[in-house]
């Protein structure tokens, strides 16, 4: 997910810079941020670019063109993703709905006000969620990473991807699948054949995990030691 960040205030854009890599984090979310220190920067780019911004954060109190002016020109120009105004000022507040921006952040602001800030974008925020995508059945499917529960080898070079939504059955090598997933700290490979989303691990059975749509994946002997603590870890209840 593309996000705009423009204000003429270096502090200000490493504050919400700081929060955004924050809060990707905590929500598992991907975003690409672009900073500007002028609106006629960001409308510059924003007209040369071929991948346009999901969501702006637009300072409203900027030489030359200002904010809000900024922000008609981009709707002027068919920009229909989330605006959010970052203001020392309530002055523009009414302003903002001309332009359908999503909320009105003003200055100094903390965290929490910048949480409750990204709650109100809802499905602006469904794009930086990580996706897994795949052939099966000469379609091409994706799926949420939340939503897969753990995928399996099967026969003759296939694997097999559990998920919320069901099963699926695509060619390829689990050692391929697992590279792509090694910058996540959920997902668990599980010997040569599972890796399972830790977030979907129900309890351990003796040397086994039990997944939470009843599946078992078996644990192999030279993995013990490594995975099982984990998954003790992941599982045990804090004391009352």
């Amino acid at each position: 997910m593309l996000i705009y960040l423009c204000d003429d205030s270096e502090s200000d854009t490493m504050r919400l810079e700081h929060y955004l890599n924050i809060y990707a984090k905590q929500m598992n979310m991907d975003f690409q941020l672009a900073s500007f220190s002028s609106s006629m920067e960001l409308v510059t780019a924003f007209r040369q670019a071929d991948n346009k911004p999901e969501l702006i954060f637009l300072d409203i109190f900027m030489p030359e063109l200002n904010g809000m002016e900024a922000a008609r020109k981009l709707r002027s120009l068919q920009y229909n993703g989330g605006i959010i105004f970052t203001t020392s000022s309530k002055e523009h507040a009414m302003d903002s709905y001309e332009v359908n921006a999503i909320y009105y952040l003003q200055k100094p602001y903390e965290r929490s006000h910048f949480e409750n800030a990204m709650s109100r974008c809802g499905p602006l925020l469904k794009k930086a969620k990580p996706h897994f995508t795949f052939a099966c059945r000469k379609k091409i499917v994706t799926l949420p990473y939340e939503d897969i529960i753990f995928f399996e080898t099967g026969k003759s070079h296939t694997v097999i991807l559990h998920a919320v939504s069901g099963n699926f059955s695509f060619s390829g090598a689990l050692t391929q699948i697992v590279g792509s997933f090694s910058g996540t700290d959920y997902f668990l490979p599980v010997g040569r054949s599972f890796l399972i989303n830790l977030d979907y691990v129900s309890r351990k059975s003796g040397n086994d995990i039990i997944m939470s749509d009843g599946s078992i994946v078996q644990v192999p002997l030279r993995k013990r030691g490594k995975i099982l603590p984990i998954i003790e870890n992941r599982t045990r209840k804090p004391p009352l």
